[in-house]
Order: C-alpha cells, then structure tokens, then sequence
C-alpha cells in the first residue's frame, strides 16, 4: 500500500482550509464591525444622528452584514469557478451498480 496522499484528498484538504479561512475572516470582521458600529456600548452612546443609511439600511447593517455577503458572493464564485480542482475519479460505475440492483443485488 503507498503513503502517498491521493491527489483527490490533498486538494479537499486544501480548499477546505481556504473555505474555513474565508468563513473565519469574514465571522470575525462581520461580528467586529456589527458590534463597534451598531451598538450602544459604555462611552459611545448611539442617537438619530449617528444613523447614516446606504441605500435604506443602517451604515452598519450594509457594511456589516450586506457588504460582507457581497464579498464572499464574489470569492464563492471565483473559487467554484476558477479555483477549485476539477479531479478525475476514476471510472464510473453506474451501470454495473445499477444492472446489480435490477437482479437483486449480491449474487452468491
């Protein structure tokens, strides 16, 4: 048996690191940006003249939250699209899988 990592693994493990990175980074600001800039906290009281709407929304809604979404949308696509790699698992099996399961699965 080799101890050489299968292709297929090596690139999951990768682009699961790359994904978990990206939902880190993007947890991390969202909540940091939501917190500093929405919420009355000790020595920064919010008022009326603190609301400063982008397009209807509370500034810290839209680059908290909606500015966010947009971003990942972004990296989303480009990383499914341009990223991610297309590997070859080897060959298909369906039509036997599916002949075994007409005539009854196993045969003795």
């Amino acid at each position: 048996m080799s101890r050489d990592t299968d292709p297929v693994v090596n690139n999951a493990r990768r682009e699961a690191v790359i994904i978990g990175l990206a939902w880190l980074a993007s947890t991390v600001y969202s909540c940091g940006y939501c917190y500093l800039f929405g919420y009355i906290r000790t020595g920064r009281p919010l008022g009326p003249d603190d609301v400063h709407p982008v397009l209807g929304m509370p500034s810290w809604f839209f680059w908290g939250v909606i500015f966010p979404w947009g971003v990942c949308s972004v990296f989303t696509f480009w990383f499914a699209g341009w990223f991610m790699a297309d590997d070859d698992l080897g060959t298909d099996h369906t039509p036997e899988l599916e002949q075994d399961i007409r005539e009854g699965g196993l045969h003795e």
